[in-house]
């Protein structure tokens, strides 16, 4: 009875990451942790459960294996890197939490699949919405609510850049964030009403909120892959590709892409890649194979120029450096490229769900967001494991929501 009760709702473990993700995000946690805050404690806590499932069932099946013997070299290697630099338990801790603890959940197969499914998608709606409409609401008012929050959250640097600027900070944190967020629910839903429901009838409400949501968080890449989306999966419904033509349009002339597109007219890199240039030739050695710097290290380089941490923000080059070049190729294979053969190779729509993870994987890879060891490994986690757990079901299951 117990096991069949399991097996009538969503998974756990899955339940945990959606609660460590939006119910209790880093800036709640904030309000009542004076330290270890940085640390998701329910995401943490599904994912150990999730450790412990799979290795209780005793011996895997090669394929299974794989992902668990690369996080184990990675852990030794991520240690020796820590140990190497110096660095504290507690400093230590917070890596592991954040960057290969969620790691697990990539690979994982939810218990009772299509409700766990179902319950991530409508999260991921809500979510977006509230995030959207709050951040409409806030402009309006002057930004009031968001600054209150992060002065409630004791955080000053946030409180300090929303005040400089006009882009859509949330409860959850960083516009990047938010603009993997809205991403990640025009995936998904999309997903799900092609494989699932094999229609697309409340699709224009996701358009519509998820590209207010892009637009307001004035994010280069998140647009540029969001339009993208927009046109390779909607150029064949007449009616959908001019209800797109149609928002975008409106959106144009109303303004709501005016931020976006004065960022377009400077670096498409925001300077990353020029800072890049200017480090590199300093003629510093910034990079080992067998182990790196340490976590933080990126901070180190301010001597060089003020902003040098910027140099650092693509998730490659800031593993190599703080981690070591092998640990840098090794997690870049397991949370990329691993999981997109798996699609290619288990998949029942793998094209699709191959476009959905690649357009998500290169926004990930734009952006610092993975490398800051807090919530937004979870996240990409998170999306992985459904687009793998869809394309698994796929076509086995449909049923209305």
């Amino acid at each position: 009875m117990a096991e069949k009760g399991r097996r009538d709702r969503a998974d756990l473990s899955i339940i945990l990451v959606l609660i460590g993700l939006f119910l209790v995000p880093a800036f709640v946690r904030r309000m009542v942790l004076t330290s270890f805050y940085q640390v998701n404690i329910f995401g943490f806590l599904g994912c150990l459960y999730i450790l412990y499932r799979t290795l209780a069932k005793g011996k895997m099946k090669r394929e299974e294996g794989l992902p668990y013997l690369l996080m184990a070299v990675m852990l030794i290697l991520l240690m020796s890197s820590e140990f190497h630099a110096g660095r504290t338990i507690k400093g230590f801790v917070r890596v592991f939490s954040g960057l290969l603890m969620p790691l697990p959940l990539l690979f994982y197969r939810p218990v009772n699949p299509e409700k766990t499914i179902r319950l991530v998608v409508k999260s991921f709606i809500v979510v977006s919405a509230f995030i959207t409409i709050m951040g409409l609401i806030d402009f309006l008012i002057g930004k009031k609510m968001i600054t209150a929050y992060y002065l409630l959250a004791h955080d000053d640097n946030y409180y300090g850049m929303v005040m400089d600027s006009n882009r859509l900070y949330s409860y959850v944190g960083h516009p990047l964030y938010n603009a993997e967020i809205f991403l990640i629910t025009f995936g998904l839903n999309y997903a799900y009403n092609e494989i699932f429901l094999k229609k697309h009838k409340n699709d224009k409400w996701i358009i519509l909120v998820t590209l207010t949501g892009v637009a307001m968080t004035a994010s280069k890449s998140a647009i540029a892959i969001y339009l993208g989306l927009l046109f390779v999966l909607y150029c064949r419904d007449i009616r959908y590709f001019a209800f797109c033509i149609v928002i975008l349009a409106a959106g144009y002339f109303s303004h709501l892409f005016d931020s976006v597109i004065e960022r377009f007219k400077g670096s498409l890199s925001t300077g990353r890649n020029e800072v890049w240039e200017r480090i590199s030739g300093s003629g510093v050695h910034f990079f080992e194979f067998f182990w790196g710097q340490g976590s933080d290290k990126k901070y180190k380089y301010s001597y060089l120029e003020e902003w040098a941490r910027a140099a650092f923000e693509y998730p490659y080059r800031l593993f190599a450096l703080e981690f070591g070049i092998l640990f840098s190729a090794i997690i870049m294979v397991t949370i990329f490229l691993l999981p997109a053969y798996r699609i290619f190779k288990e998949s029942s729509h793998p094209f699709l769900l191959l476009i959905l993870f690649t357009a998500l994987s290169l926004h990930v890879n734009m952006y610092n967001g993975i490398g800051t060891y807090i919530d937004p490994m979870y996240l990409f986690c998170l999306f992985g494991c459904m687009i793998l757990s869809m394309g698994r079901i796929g076509g086995e299951t449909c049923y209305e929501p």
